[in-house]
Order: C-alpha cells, then sequence, then structure tokens
C-alpha cells in the first residue's frame, strides 16, 4: 500500500469538514433579530406593495427572502443575526432607497420611517406637441377636418403660450368652407400675437377672399412692408382692385411691390395696365418697357405688353 494514498475515512471527515463550514457560512444570518418600520411618500402616504430586501454583508450577501409593505405601509423581517445589514426599498414609480441597519439580537430594531421618493418624469413637450401636429396633419390629409382641428383646440388649451394653433384652427374652418369661424379663429390669433407677419397677412387676404375687401385691405395696410416676404401678397390686392376698377388704389399696391421687390417684373406690367385706364400713357409705356425688358421670355402677358406699347405713342 502507497504511503501517500488517503484513507477512505479521511476523505469523508474532510467532506463532512467542508460541507460543515459552508452550511455554517450560509447560516450566518440567522437569528433572533428583527427589524420592522414603515414606508411613506414625500407627503406621507403610506406606500404599499415596497419591495425591502434585506442582505448581510458579512455572510457574502444572504439574507432572508424579501417582504413587501402592506397597505398601511408596514413591514416587518424577524430571524436575523447581528450585524450591519444592507436594505434596499424598491417600487416602480420611485427611487429605490439603500440603507444600512445595525441589528442586535437582544435589541429589536422596530418602527422605522422610511420615505421614498416619487420619479419625476420630465416630458418635452415639443417632442408632445411634434407627434401630435403629425396626427393632425394625418387627419387634413384624409380630410377629417374636425378631428384635426379637436387636436389644436387641445394643443392650444394645454400649451397657451404656443401661438401656431390658432391659424392651424382656422385652416380647418376654411378647409370646411366656414369663412365666418375661420376669420374668427383668426383674429383672436392676430390678438394675441400681433408681430406674426403671416398670421396678419393671412387674415387680410381671407377677409377680401370672403368680400371684406376693405377690413382685409386696412389689416394688409398696416403691416410694415419691411416685414413682406412675398410680392404676391400685395400684387394680389392690386389685381383685385383692377377687377374692381379701382386703378387709382391699386396703383399704391404696385407700388408697395416695387419698393419691396424691384425685381418683381408683374408689378409693372399691372402698375402700367392702371396707367393705362387712367389715360396716362407716360407713365403706362414706362412701366411695360420696364416689364418687357425683365419678364421671362416665357411670360403670359409678355405678347400683351408687346402689342400695348405698339399703340402707344
Amino acid at each position: 500500500m502507497s504511503s501517500s494514498r488517503i484513507p477512505t475515512f479521511a476523505i469523508l471527515t474532510l467532506s463532512l469538514l467542508l460541507w460543515s463550514a459552508d452550511a455554517a457560512v450560509a447560516q450566518e444570518w440567522r437569528g433572533q433579530g428583527r427589524m420592522a418600520g414603515k414606508v411613506t411618500d414625500e407627503g406621507g402616504t403610506p406606500l404599499d406593495g415596497v419591495v425591502i430586501t434585506a442582505t448581510l454583508p458579512s455572510s457574502e450577501n444572504r439574507g432572508p427572502a424579501s417582504v413587501k409593505s402592506n397597505a398601511k405601509g408596514e413591514w416587518s423581517l424577524g430571524g436575523i443575526g447581528r450585524g450591519n445589514w444592507a436594505l434596499d426599498l424598491s417600487k416602480e414609480g420611485y427611487q429605490t432607497r439603500s440603507i444600512s441597519v445595525p441589528v442586535s439580537e437582544s435589541a429589536r430594531i422596530l418602527g422605522m420611517a422610511i420615505t421614498l421618493t416619487k420619479i419625476v418624469v420630465v416630458v418635452d413637450p415639443n417632442v408632445v406637441i411634434k407627434e401630435e401636429l403629425i396626427k393632425a396633419a394625418g387627419f387634413i390629409q384624409a380630410k377629417q377636418f374636425a378631428e384635426a382641428r379637436a387636436v389644436y383646440e387641445r394643443l392650444a388649451a394645454e400649451y397657451p403660450t404656443v401661438k401656431q394653433f390658432r391659424p392651424l384652427i382656422a385652416r380647418t374652418y376654411h378647409e370646411e368652407g366656414n369663412s365666418a369661424k375661420a376669420i374668427e379663429s383668426l383674429r383672436l390669433a392676430v390678438a394675441a400675437d400681433p408681430e406674426n407677419v403671416e398670421v396678419t397677412l393671412l387674415l387680410g387676404n381671407m377677409l377680401i377672399e370672403a368680400g371684406q375687401a376693405d377690413e382685409g385691405r386696412k389689416v394688409l395696410a398696416a403691416i410694415d412692408d419691411a416685414k413682406v416676404t412675398d410680392p404676391a401678397v400685395y400684387l394680389n390686392i392690386g389685381i383685385g382692385m383692377i377687377n374692381e376698377r379701382k386703378h387709382a388704389e391699386a396703383i399704391t399696391w404696385f407700388d408697395k411691390v416695387i419698393a419691396r421687390f424691384p425685381a418683381d417684373p408683374d408689378a409693372y406690367y399691372y402698375r402700367g395696365i392702371s396707367y393705362l385706364s387712367l389715360q396716362k400713357p407716360v407713365e403706362a409705356k414706362a412701366d411695360l418697357l420696364k416689364y418687357v425688358s425683365i419678364a421671362p421670355a416665357d411670360a403670359p402677358e409678355l405678347a400683351t405688353a408687346k402689342k400695348i406699347l405698339e399703340t402707344i405713342k
């Protein structure tokens, strides 16, 4: 028999010793100690269903099964040994709290008052507004204007400092052929945001379209010319006045276009037509010559302008 061979009883004894050591470590957290407490929110309201997990770091973070607080926010853990216990309290919607609790088997820890802080989710209003506007755009595309309007009205109520919703509400009414309601919404939009040139232009043009031309022109005339970025705004008003045979008034609008957009050819053409109607051939000829010199080759009024020039002496 080899002298290096370990007897079977020795191996068994060693195994028992190792098992006993593991079992001892596993049981280190057990004892006669007890801890209990109450969990509330920041306002003092008891919290039901808070998960309380206690582990003993000196016992390889072992410990009893987790417990939950009841409807009164109360909880308790018993059968634990002495030591500094790590206590974790967690509940959905609240910040998890971790504390260290010293436990002595001779003195039980009872009545701990613990507060959990609610998690505040900050929602970016821009993200919400964007999502709602996309939804409303889908309604507009489907010609569901009342549904789109409901979205805009809800946004206007929830975000009163955002001024863009009133014009959108007006658009839904306009698409339904309800000019009165559209104009009413635009009046509110202009009152809330008087510096918004686009909304004021829209109100003026809609008033003209609805047959309230005089008021519409007054609204447009009050706009700072320097803030107008599209010559068609004033050009269309002037053309409308030509149709009403108000050539002298039409000229004032074409003057605005030429002063603000001197490279726009149409204003010269229509101002020339107005001068011609007012028996002012010199002024008409000058404007029509200017139009012919700068108009694109495919301009629809180019041939007409050349024919008129042939008749002016």
